[in-house]
């Protein structure tokens, strides 16, 4: 945690990231003291609607196969 955050700004980052660890697979432990409910249902629905967006607004590149197709032959 950054030492320059004041604790009210410590509580909300360390809040915050809690459902983007638990997304990315991690187990997360947290004492109340640092944590804040309105905060982190927040963050939830930050990432949910982040999660929601059409294909079309933010199109993923092209990725290529994880194994090349056989060659075809002409007949």
């Amino acid at each position: 945690m950054p030492e320059h955050l004041n604790a009210d700004e410590q509580k909300r980052l360390v809040t915050r990231a809690t459902p983007a660890l638990l997304v990315a697979g991690y187990e997360v432990n947290c004492t109340p003291d640092v944590f804040d409910e309105a905060t982190y249902r927040q963050a939830v629905h930050d990432i949910r609607t982040s999660a929601a967006r059409p294909a079309g607004q933010h199109p993923a590149p092209a990725r290529s196969p994880s194994r090349p197709a056989p060659a075809r032959r002409a007949p």
